[in-house]
């Protein structure tokens, strides 16, 4: 079965068309998701034309997906909702549509052929733009009767004293602690900012905190410690809640050994599991994964 994977990122979608045995390079290109989804649609078919036609169109969006339809957006692809994907899909290619939620397609590629595909029961913790997160048992992703099952690990509160009000509207969520958006305000809220190495930044993300830190730069390393901990919260929360065998990290600032490092000693300092220690591992393929998992079988 020929299955047209379709990743429709915050800023770039990734595309190819895939079987269970073959899994080509994507093609990648970048987009805005701010931008109508009827553009972002036609790029695709464009991109998708010389492929030929698929059996069928799988789709991941960072949007809740409940029973195939997409239900909610947060300032992404937000006219997604409502959108009639079947009817644009049949009459693009003829084919049948199939929605995911990204991380919930990120943590089964990561079962089917990564880091967890020696597991049935597994949590992911996606750092990136925001905080992603999915949750499976029994090798089925989780979804809850809403759609928002094993998804919302980003808005867990993990803070109750610092007024930091996240994207989604709440306060102490971890993604207003730890997802990249977050990290320019919180940096430039420390003393001595202006005379860091982090000042001549544009805007600090995860690159230029982990610079400042290779650097000893004292702003960047508490920066660094307060992030570090909040994911380590994060991965607490999501342990406790879906009661994993195997813990996935993923998103880029997992390359780093040293972010690696913290998040796990939080979690062997404060988690709370009588059984012993989950295994946490960082995914094999964070840039692919969501692609494999949304091949059709």
């Amino acid at each position: 079965m020929k299955t047209l994977c379709v990743d429709l990122g915050g800023s770039r979608v990734k595309l190819a068309l895939m079987t269970a045995d073959s899994h080509p390079q994507p093609d990648v290109f970048e987009v805005d998701s701010h931008a109508p989804l009827a553009q972002t649609l036609s790029l695709v078919a464009q991109h998708a034309a010389a492929w030929g036609q698929p059996d069928a169109v799988s789709i991941a969006l960072p949007c809740v997906v409940c029973r195939g339809t997409v239900i909610a957006c947060n300032g992404k692809y937000t006219d997604a909702v409502g959108f009639d994907w079947a009817r644009w899909s049949q009459k693009t290619f003829g084919a049948p549509v199939f929605l995911m939620n990204d991380a919930a397609a990120a943590l089964l590629g990561e079962m089917r052929c990564g880091a967890a595909k020696d597991t049935d029961a597994a949590a992911l913790l996606m750092i990136g733009t925001g905080i992603g997160s999915a949750a499976a048992q029994d090798r089925r992703i989780l979804t809850g009767r809403h759609g928002t099952m094993g998804m919302l690990g980003g808005h867990m509160a993990i803070e109750m004293l610092h007024p930091r009000r996240c994207t989604c509207g709440a306060m102490g969520c971890l993604e207003a602690w730890a997802g990249t958006w977050a990290l320019d305000e919180i940096a430039r809220q420390e003393d001595g900012f202006a005379e860091s190495a982090l000042a001549n930044a544009r805007k600090v993300d995860y690159r230029t905190l982990l610079d400042g830190v290779a650097q000893g730069d004292a702003v960047s390393l508490r920066v660094f410690e307060t992030v570090a901990m909040a994911l380590g919260m994060g991965a607490v929360n999501l342990i406790h809640a879906y009661d994993p065998e195997v813990l996935l990290l993923s998103g880029g600032p997992c390359h780093s050994e040293m972010l690696m490092r913290r998040i796990r000693k939080y979690v062997r300092e404060n988690v709370w599991t009588p059984w012993g220690q989950v295994d946490i591992r960082v995914a094999e393929n964070p840039e692919g994964s969501v692609l494999l998992g949304l091949i059709r079988e």
